[in-house]
């Protein structure tokens, strides 16, 4: 009673729409849940990741769950898991995609999931890292390690979804690291993150991570531009 008392005076509201959820509804209504653009190749090994990353990052497999379009819901999505504070939104989208890529097989070889950081700034700024819940969803879903210890950025710069390739790689450049690099000597890593665009925070990362001896990378994302 308490729960339906308090769920009237504070109503959940669908991340891509803001109308009100019915009590049996999760995170999106059920309308905008079957009109999500999803992400159509998950099983044919021709992600949009492979020719974005070509030449620049050694890729075994990636993943996404959404198309992006900016204006559209996806927008609204994740503008609402990273500035409204529905930080849960993260661990229902890595459930979801957790459940696709262990019906891909992505269980039998990765063994651990490591998320793109946040600078500390940010952190301290939003609470938590948006990819966090993400992350360690889809590791429960796959039996793999969740670990935010390793890779770190060590500058803070602003939000570069829009620019281009060359000017968004200038502007990141060396902001990744990683340290104990030993732990995950000769292991298959899973790369998370929210948003792919030009692939260059995707490619510092893994510049980064690519420092311990006898890696793999897969990545998964919560979206992609189309």
């Amino acid at each position: 009673m308490f729960k339906d008392f308090k769920n009237l005076l504070f109503p959940k509201l669908c991340a891509c729409c803001d109308q009100v959820l019915l009590k049996e509804e999760a995170f999106i209504c059920t309308f905008c849940r079957h009109e999500l653009p999803l992400y159509s190749n998950f099983f044919d090994g021709h992600h949009d990741l492979h020719k974005i990353l070509y030449g620049r990052v050694q890729l075994e497999q990636a993943a996404s769950l959404f198309y992006f379009e900016k204006k559209g819901p996806i927008q609204a999505l994740i503008h609402d898991l990273k500035y409204r504070g529905n930080k849960e939104l993260s661990f229902y989208l890595g459930s979801w995609l957790g459940e696709i890529l262990f019906e891909a097989g992505w269980q039998t070889s990765i063994d651990v999931v490591i998320p793109v950081p946040l600078h500390r700034q940010r952190m301290r700024e939003r609470g938590y890292n948006q990819v966090e819940g993400f992350g360690k969803a889809i590791a429960e879903k796959l039996s793999a390690t969740y670990t935010d210890t390793l890779l770190k950025r060590s500058s803070n710069s602003k939000t570069q979804v829009f620019k281009s390739r060359l000017a968004r790689t200038e502007v990141i450049g060396n902001n990744f690291y990683a340290e104990h690099l030993e732990e995950v000597s000769g292991q298959h890593i899973l790369l998370v993150d929210d948003l792919v665009t030009t692939g260059a925070t995707l490619e510092a990362c893994y510049l980064a991570l690519n420092e311990a001896e006898g890696i793999k990378l897969n990545i998964a994302t919560m979206a992609i531009t189309k």
